[in-house]
């Protein structure tokens, strides 16, 4: 026989709810009817549980138990689903050990049999109570010394020395100290030089007159708990009126810190573990000074390490940097005070050049780079049809300005970018008079002034153009005169319109006579500049200006809308190919023939002709040149025989490699 010894404590708690009782299934012990069923709750309140005791268990035995089942629940948790029948060890040993709420939790019992009983059973039976937690046993309590329990509940002390947290679990040293107007003293961790104790939250207060400050000297080991990520599990902590600075293991005050204030703050933190030393220092009181800074990126004048207070000194921003307060200025007066803090500080910032203003044809590498003292941006060519003529990086100077490396200002009106010159579309399908049509792309620096005068020019930038002046002189105030390019054929709607804006004949060209004729050619040359930028493309480009002088039996090619075999003007853009001749064994119709011109043709009769003038002498001949040789300018069509295309005479040209330094100063003051 096995004897139940059932104690049941009297504990406080409402009239209404029993501490103690049986639970058991319908008709126990005389068995359970069919269909029969229980449903039973027992909570406790807070710091208390609910604990049942199974002393008998006989219900219908089935698969997973299907047929008659009890279940029992912990918090809404599902302990066990029972059935069959089981000894009282079994219940002792496998299931009661389990049948317990949490503190101020319940017990759920559900108990349920189905339509048919062909055996009876006898039910169950259990015995439950309602008992104090032992909270001081759970290691989740918190109290970081000692702990009391009590019915319902625990409360956490702390041994002599220390007392209580307001979080009423951590127990702290009592080292809270006030050293104000205290003029010299040392100041250590608890238990100095033994272990400092954990939980410390220790806050030292230096607090001096004004005009003084504190000069805090360390001595011994400086010994504070660090953790091997470098974080600190302990710390000491320094704050004045300025600063404040944490430190912990590799990372300890100077040894000695002057505190540029009157009043100090030290706090000293340690957890719960470790057995780290701490600190010990000394401080005393010195003259109050100000530092030798007042702002970054600056000076003072008189440069001093340190300053009495009553010093008044010039803050002057360093280069490239002003004050934020006025852009004129870069410097202010500031006097030391007697609490270390300089009377007036204001912040010197960089310089900051905006966003530029960047010249046509050109970008950004980058979307919005840094714009201040020192930044650099980077500039690109936006087409293909232009390349850079430098490195195209720019700083921002101390002026505010950027500057490339060879210091240029970069403004709307500097030529980063150039067109690519002397490069064009090699699709050939012949070759002036004599000659075939040019395709499309084939001679893209080709522009055709088709009304009177009729005449050609030579586009050598992207806003300028050369011709012979005899084309263009009595010209010069027509200023809205319009030149054509991007075509091969003179009714092309797709023409590119250029409207000159300004005409500038070489000075030494010798003008038209009263009978119409020039006394002669010398000098046959003039600019054009157009209004707007020229949109290069694939169709209308520039052409090299020559970099060498001219050697005889070159050869080259020449191109225009002049006349032709048939016609006295030519629809289409025709060229051919000539070839230099020495001056001297050309015929010179009686004209004047100077070393500023060039004597060309052919044998075939391949010529140039009226309508020609100003068009393009250019080499090497077309199909002629490699990827690194650009097609130069030799010459501009300047006069030759009245009938075009005999092979007995030659035309002749103004030679270009004589203008150029002409060429050159004229754009740059144009």
């Amino acid at each position: 026989m096995i004897i139940f010894c059932i104690v049941v404590l009297v504990l406080p708690a409402s009239e209404s709810m029993p501490l103690a009782g049986w639970v058991q299934s319908p008709g126990h012990p005389r068995g359970y009817d069919p269909d029969s069923s229980l449903n039973w709750t027992e909570c406790a309140p807070a710091g208390l549980k609910t604990t049942l005791t199974l002393i008998h268990l006989d219900l219908e035995e089935a698969y997973d138990c299907e047929n008659d089942f009890l279940k029992i629940y912990a918090d809404g948790e599902l302990l066990f689903k029972l059935c069959g029948r089981k000894s009282m060890k079994e219940l002792q040993t496998s299931i009661n050990p389990f049948l317990q709420s949490s503190s101020g939790g319940c017990l759920f019992l559900s108990f349920l049999a189905d339509y048919s009983n062909p055996v009876r059973h006898t039910g169950f039976r259990g015995f439950y109570t309602i008992h104090d937690v032992d909270e001081c046993k759970d290691p989740e309590n918190e109290c970081t010394q000692l702990c009391n329990n009590y019915i319902g509940g625990y409360h956490c002390f702390c041994s002599q020395g220390y007392f209580l947290d307001p979080d009423q679990h951590t127990c702290r040293v009592s080292c809270n100290e006030d050293h104000t107007d205290s003029e010299v003293g040392v100041l250590m961790s608890p238990d100095w030089p033994g272990s400092s104790p954990e939980n410390l939250l220790c806050s030292y207060i230096l607090s001096a007159k004004e005009g003084l400050q504190y000069e805090i000297a360390f001595t011994g080991q400086f010994d504070v708990e660090m953790a091997a990520n470098g974080q600190c599990k302990d710390s000491l902590t320094i704050k004045t009126l300025s600063d404040e600075e944490t430190y912990c293991g590799n990372k300890h005050p100077p040894s000695l810190f002057i505190s540029r204030s009157q009043h100090v703050e030290i706090t000293f933190r340690t957890d719960d573990e470790g057995t780290n030393k701490g600190f010990r220092l000394k401080y005393k009181t010195i003259e109050m000074t100000c530092p030798g800074t007042v702002t970054e990126h600056s000076h003072l004048i008189p440069n001093k390490s340190e300053y009495i207070h009553g010093s008044e000194i010039t803050v002057q921003c360093d280069e490239g940097h002003i004050l934020n307060s006025d852009e004129l200025k870069r410097e202010y007066r500031s006097t030391c005070k007697t609490n270390g803090q300089w009377s007036l500080v204001i912040k010197c910032e960089p310089v900051d050049c905006g966003n530029p203003n960047l010249p046509d044809v050109t970008e950004l590498t980058e979307e919005d780079p840094q714009t201040t003292y020192q930044k650099e941006i980077t500039l690109t060519c936006t087409s293909e049809y232009y390349r850079m003529t430098g490195k195209g990086i720019f700083s921002c100077d101390a002026s505010g300005t950027w500057v490339s490396e060879s210091g240029q200002n970069l403004s709307e009106d500097l030529r980063i970018c150039e067109p690519v010159c002397g490069m064009n579309t090699e699709i050939a399908s012949g070759r002036v008079f004599g000659g075939k049509p040019a395709t499309l792309g084939q001679i893209p620096w080709q522009l055709l002034h088709r009304s009177n005068p009729r005449g050609g020019a030579v586009l050598i930038s992207d806003y300028w153009a050369l011709t012979a002046a005899h084309v263009i002189d009595g010209y010069e105030d027509d200023t809205l005169s319009c030149w054509l390019g991007g075509m091969v054929d003179a009714q092309d709607k797709n023409m590119v319109n250029m409207e000159t804006k300004k005409i500038i004949i070489h000075p030494d060209y010798i003008k038209v006579g009263k009978n119409g004729d020039p006394k002669n050619f010398d000098n046959d040359i003039a600019l054009i500049k157009m209004t707007d930028r020229v949109p290069l493309g694939l169709n209308l480009r520039q052409v090299c200006l020559p970099d060498k002088p001219i050697v005889e039996g070159l050869e080259g090619t020449v191109s225009g809308f002049g006349a032709s075999h048939k016609h006295s003007r030519s629809k289409l853009l025709l060229y051919g190919d000539v070839k230099i001749h020495p001056l001297h064994k050309c015929d010179s119709f009686g004209r004047t023939v100077t070393n500023n011109m060039i004597c060309a043709g052919d044998d075939s009769g391949v010529d140039s002709c009226k309508g020609d003038s100003g068009g393009p002498f250019i080499y090497p001949r077309l199909l002629q040149n490699s990827a690194n040789e650009p097609y130069s300018l030799l010459g501009l069509v300047s006069w030759g025989p009245s009938e075009c295309g005999d092979q007995r005479y030659k035309g002749f040209y103004t030679k270009v490699h004589n203008y150029i330094d002409w060429i050159k100063e004229t754009i740059a003051q144009n």
